[in-house]
This record gives structure tokens, sequence and C-alpha cells, in this order.
């Protein structure tokens, strides 16, 4: 009789990469004990605890470092808090984690992954992006739509109410036209500057009576006035509103902003073509301002990493006449033979605002490059107030009826062109410039 061998085999490990957990925050703290728990398909798992003092960002601390299974993570927890926000772990490889911690809480989705978008989280908790100021309101089922709720997702906003017959039902078809090829994780809500007419119920017979599947939202007027404050939007009825389409990163921080009527062309519903006046009908056929669904779809790209979409350039600069805020005639000719910055801004702007010191401190500091401030549509005294709030000693130009910004390719603000000392355009960038995007373009212009 042959007895039987046994062979004892090893027990297989599950392949592991590194979670590196930072932490940072708008002012400097700290954070008690905590545990960190990530979500699959599986559930919730605890990983690791982290504790202790937390920088001002743009330092940071390294709060956590251990090996987790390799896989696709969806959600992070720290302590009671939860963030949606994708966590890829690879064998053999770090995924740093940036926590952005207030008074010892996760700040409403403040929790970035990947290198890219940790660069991207130190940047808006230093306060390199404007936040959103937080706000409440409801949709059409009465249910909370707020700053929490909404945090993870970036957002399209417009604004809009139900008996408006010009421009309104244009941005409607436009959020028909965005819903068809809408990025993951972005979230269509139309907002109303009518409160007193558009309630929950009014605002859930328009969406079903429309057929629409995005979200509309009302509140009491003073909470609607302070959401619209940021955008110079004031609450109307009528068909005389301000018409504005906003751009909400999932992190609560305002990238890009677009005034004006789009062009839907021929998609418009009937139901929605009956709901326009005459002026409204005139906009459809005219094509509005030019810009629509793709333009947008385009620009939502542009607030998913830690830098803008920067197209190359084509052709030269167009020419352009126009007065500066001193009541001064300037025209391109007058700049000829230097490299420029144009940046097109408003008053309405929160991005234009935020980048506005950091173009003054860095071109002028440049004596090879000049900036030409172009504003998009504000009267004089608007402009001259926006100047003076932000300490910017510059003149700016004042495209009135917006017709440079058009020859430009404008479409949202803010947006900078770059244009060589010969005159060609070297790039665009839409958004919010970032320092070192803005350094990159101004070590391009002087080196050319």
């Amino acid at each position: 009789m042959v007895g039987a061998v046994l062979f004892a085999l090893p027990r297989l490990q599950p392949a592991t990469g590194t979670l590196l957990i930072i932490g940072a925050g708008k002012t400097s703290g700290s954070i008690a004990p905590v545990s960190i728990q990530l979500h699959r398909n599986s559930g919730w798992t605890a990983v690791g605890q982290v504790s202790g003092a937390v920088p001002a960002a743009p330092d940071q601390r390294e709060l956590l470092a251990l090996p987790v299974a390799v896989g696709s993570y969806d959600g992070l927890r720290v302590g009671q808090d939860e963030a949606s926000v994708p966590v890829v772990v690879t064998a053999g490889q770090v995924e740093p984690v940036l926590l952005g911690l207030e008074a010892g809480r996760l700040l409403p989705g403040a929790a970035y992954a990947g290198n890219d978008q940790v660069n991207l989280g130190l940047g808006e908790l230093s306060g390199k992006f404007v936040a959103m100021p937080a706000f409440s309101l409801q949709d059409q089922q009465g249910r909370a739509f707020d700053s929490g709720t909404t945090a993870g997702s970036d957002l399209v906003i417009a604004a809009f109410h139900t008996t408006c017959h010009q421009t309104c039902p244009l941005y409607t078809a436009l959020f028909f036209q965005l819903q068809k090829e809408l990025p993951p994780g972005v979230l269509l809500a139309e907002v109303t500057t009518d409160p007193g007419t558009d309630t929950p119920a009014v605002l859930d017979t328009y969406r079903r009576t429309i057929g629409a599947s995005w979200t509309f939202a009302t509140a009491p007027p003073d909470a609607l006035t302070a959401f619209w404050k940021p955008f110079g939007v004031q609450l109307a009825t009528g068909d005389s509103h301000v018409s504005t389409l906003a751009l909400v990163d999932r992190h609560g921080y305002v990238r890009l902003v677009y005034r004006g009527v789009p062009d839907v062309g021929n998609a418009i519903a009937p139901l929605l073509v009956t709901q326009l006046g005459a002026e409204g009908l005139s906009e459809l056929a005219s094509h509005g301002d030019g810009w629509g669904a793709p333009s947008v779809l385009q620009s939502l790209l542009t607030i998913t990493g830690p830098e803008q979409v920067a197209p190359s350039g084509a052709g030269r600069a167009p020419a352009f006449t126009l007065t500066n805020t001193d009541g001064a005639r300037v025209t391109l000719a007058d700049l000829a033979g230097e490299p420029l910055v144009i940046n097109f801004w408003a008053s309405y702007c929160p991005p234009c605002r935020a980048e506005m010191p950091l173009l003054q401190r860095s071109v002028t500091a440049s004596s090879r490059v000049h900036l030409v401030l172009i504003n998009e549509g504000d009267s004089s005294q608007s402009a001259r107030d926006f100047l003076s709030a932000t300490g910017i000693q510059l003149p700016a130009l004042l495209d009135t009826n917006l017709a440079v910004g058009r020859a430009y390719g404008v479409v949202p603000l803010p947006t900078t062109v770059f244009v060589r000392a010969d005159g060609s355009i070297a790039g665009r960038q839409i958004g919010e410039l970032d320092d070192r995007v803005l350094a990159t373009w101004l070590s391009t212009l002087t080196t050319q």
C-alpha cells in the first residue's frame, strides 16, 4: 500500500497597493481619532484611523499610509462623513487621497483621489478657486436640493421661471440636448427666479408637462436671492430677467459662467416652441448668442481636472477699437509688436474675480507681455467698481455689445486669449487660470 503524499500549498495573498491619506484644510486645525472606510460593491471596509494636526492648504500632512487590496472603490467615509469619490488602487502603486477637513469634519465633497485631483484639491482649499456659497433649495418634489445633496456632482445650473416666454424655453431645450450626452456625475438644474409663482407643485407640473427628467428648484425669496447673488441675477417675473448658466464643479467651486441666449438650432420640442413669445421666436430663428450644447459639453471637460483645456491657436487676433474705463479709445494696432494676454471677463463671473489678481501680479511683472482686460457687457461704472474692489490698477476695455468677444470665439467666462508678438493667436484658456498654466503661457509667449 502506497501512502498518500500531501503538499501544503501556500496561501495566496491578495494583491495590494498603498493608500496614502493626506489632510489639509482651508484653515489649520486638527482631527480627533476617526476611522477611514472605503466602499465597493461588497460594502464598506474599515482601512485604518487618522488623527492629529491638519495644516492649511496648500500645505498638507500625511495622515495614513497602508496596504489596501487592489480594485476600484466608489466611496470614502471619514467617521460619519461620506464622500462619493473614485479610488483606484493598483498593485505596487500609491493612490493618494486628499481629505479637505474643517473643525475635524470632512468638508462636503472635499475628497480628492489621484495625483491630479489632489493637486486640484490643494488649489481649491487654498482659495485658488471661488466656492459656491452654501445654498438650501427645494426640488419639484419638495426634497432638499442644497450644498450637501449636490456634493460630489458637477452642476449645470440655469436661471429660469415657468412663465417666461423669451429665453427660458430655449434654456430648457438646451437641457434636453445636454442630457443626451451628459458625462457621468453631472446634474442639471433649472433654478427659478420667481419664487412667488414657482412652488414645488408648479415646478412638478411643469416638469411632467414637458417630459423633463432633471431638477427644477425653488426656495423662499431670501434664499433664492442669496443663491443668485454671486452671478448678478435678480429675482424677476415675466420675460425681463437675466439669462445665465453656470458650471459648478463636484467640490462646490464655480468654474464657468455663460450669459445670454443659447443656440438650440432646430432641436426644440413643439411644446416649447408654443411657449415662446415674439422675441423668443426671434432669438430661436437668429440662433441666440451662438453658443449651445456642444460648447457646454466641451466646457464640462475643463472642470474635471486641475488644468483647463487650452485649444491650440489659429489665425490672427481680430482687430478691435474699444473705449476703456478711463474714457480713452484703444485699438489692437496700438498694441502691435508685443505679446498679449487678452482676458475676457464680467462682474457677474465669480472665477473672473478670483483670477484677476493673479493676472495683474504675473503678467504685469513680465515687462515683455502686455495684459489686456476686456469687459463683456457691463456698464462702465460696474466695470470700474469691479476693478476697484479687486485692487486692479489697470483700466479695462468695454466690449459693450459683446462683438469683440464673439470675434475672438469667447463663449463662457472667463476666457483668456494668448497672442504672439506677430499678432497670431497662440492659444485660448477656457475657465479660471492656474498660476502654473499662466506661467507656462508667459514662457511660451516670451520665447517664441
